[in-house]
This record gives structure tokens, C-alpha cells and sequence, in this order.
């Protein structure tokens, strides 16, 4: 989602104004990762690689969609149709995204400002679409709903932040610039095995009564995903080459066409 389209959603600005549901995942063609948290990390490492990567609020998960920048993923077909088993909950409520403005805070409500992505092409003036609004100024249903599901998904960040904390303060972050030979993305945080090895009894039972260890367990078996993702992207590299080719196959044999057409041409009025 560009973040310069991001705008918080306010009755001044959006009073008069209605957004549609998106119909295709094509606004997520071009992510490389997407942030995650604990309640969806099951279904998450069934589908995708799990890392780690450090943010401006701490190390948090992250599932890996494509392994490099200049590759859109291949869970995202040309169509826009989504080809994963799972969908990550940080990309449902598209154009709508959350900015956490702060913690520990009573209201529940204010941890976070409601923002809308202007340029995903989804808001409109079409009273039929769904309203931002309704006549007394408040959040209308169908945006109470969004709000609702985002409110779930911050705090549910912030449990996911102390947990990876705890990881990072018993010393088990490593960067990750590799796995079996698979170059990572770069900034990749996983887990050293060696130092997990070595924690205590305590601190062992701690990352499972906490629930740090899922995160753990998770990310380590969901490596096995880096494999088949590296695969799947040197075949669309392939795929993205050979229509390049043909493209210029094509082109060229036009050019070709053309040019011997003008050599014939030459020669039946030379007389030679």
C-alpha cells in the first residue's frame, strides 16, 4: 500500500465521499513481506516463510512473499487472484490501514488512527458504494466493521511485540542473510540455534508458557517454504524472459520482413 496515499479518514475529508471493496490482490503484486501476529502464525507457516525484521517499534514477524524486490510474488496471479492458502489479516482491509499512535492506552479505540489509501483507486463519489459516514458524522456500519477488525489486529501486534522482545532480550536474534543456500531478503532476523540450545530450563519454559515459542517453532519449520518460493520465482524469471524474447522475436521478424520486402522492391526496379 503507498504509504503517500495514506491519509487519516476524517468526516471533513470524507463526509461526502464512499469506498468500494476491493476485488483483486493486485495492490499487493509488488510486497516482498508482510507483517503478522501471533493468532494467525499457524496458518501463516503453512503457507509462507516466517522471519524476523527489525521495526521502529521492535523486532516483529514476518511472512515473505516474494525473495526479491524487482519479482512480484507468486502468490498473487496476473489476474489479481489470490493463490495462497491463507490470506495474511494485514492485507484484508485494504484501502484501510491502521497507524498506532501509542500504548497502554485505556481507550482501546485510540491506539490507533484509521487511515484510508487514497490512490488504491477505491474511494469514489458513488452514493451506491459504501459510505464513510453516516447523517449524524459517525463511522458508518460497514467502516465500524474495518475499524473493529484492525482494533483486534493492533492489539494483538502488541502482544506480538513482547513476545518477540523477550526472544530478542534472551539473545536468539541472528541476522539470516541465507537459508540451505537461498539468499534471504536483506535486514532478516532468525533464530541461532546454537543459543536456543543453551537456554536454561526456565527460560525455556517461559518462551512456552508465554507463547514465544510458537513463534519460534513456527519460523522454523516454515523455512521449508524458502525452497519452493525461490523456485516458483526463477520460473516466473524464466516465463518473464521468454516472453521478452518472444516479444523481441517478433519484432525483430517484422523488422526483417519489412526489410527484405524493401530489398525485393529494390531489386525488381533495379532489372537485376
Amino acid at each position: 500500500m503507498a504509504q503517500n496515499g495514506l491519509v487519516p479518514v476524517t468526516a471533513a475529508r470524507h463526509g461526502h465521499q464512499y469506498w468500494k471493496r476491493f476485488t483483486t490482490y493486485r495492490f499487493a503484486i509488488n510486497r516482498t513481506d508482510c507483517a503478522i501476529v501471533l493468532q494467525e502464525v499457524p496458518q501463516t507457516a503453512g503457507a509462507f516463510p516466517i522471519v524476523f525484521r527489525e521495526t521502529g517499534e521492535g523486532v516483529e514477524p514476518t511472512a515473505i512473499l516474494s525473495l526479491a524486490a524487482d519479482m512480484p510474488t507468486p502468490f498473487v496471479s496476473p489476474k489479481g487472484q489470490w493463490l495462497a492458502a491463507y490470506v495474511p489479516s494485514d492485507l484484508r482491509c485494504h484501502p484501510f490501514q491502521a497507524q498506532p499512535i501509542g500504548q497502554n492506552t485505556p481507550d482501546k479505540s485510540a491506539l490507533f488512527h484509521l487511515n484510508v489509501d487514497e490512490t488504491s483507486g477505491l474511494l469514489s463519489t458513488n452514493p451506491r458504494d459504501e459510505s464513510f459516514f453516516d447523517g449524524a458524522g459517525n463511522l458508518s456500519p460497514a467502516l465500524r466493521d474495518v475499524q473493529r477488525f484492525l482494533q483486534t489486529r493492533v492489539a494483538a501486534r502488541e502482544t506480538t511485540l513482547e513476545l518477540c522482545q523477550k526472544i530478542k532480550t534472551m539473545g536468539l536474534f541472528e541476522p539470516a542473510d541465507s537459508h540451505d543456500g537461498i539468499a534471504l531478503p536483506s535486514g532478516t532476523l532468525g533464530i541461532s540455534a546454537l543459543r536456543l540450545k543453551k537456554l536454561s530450563k526456565a527460560e525455556k519454559l517461559d518462551l512456552v508458557d508465554s507463547g514465544a515459542f510458537l513463534l519460534i517453532h513456527a519460523h522454523q519449520i516454515s523455512l521449508c517454504h524458502v525452497a519452493w518460493l525461490s523456485r516458483a520465482q526463477n520460473q516466473q524469471a524464466e516465463q518473464i524472459s521468454q516472453r521478452k524474447y518472444t516479444e523481441n522475436s517478433d519484432i525483430s521478424g517484422f523488422l526483417s520482413a519489412m526489410a527484405n520486402a524493401q530489398n525485393d522492391d529494390f531489386l525488381g526496379t533495379s532489372g537485376v
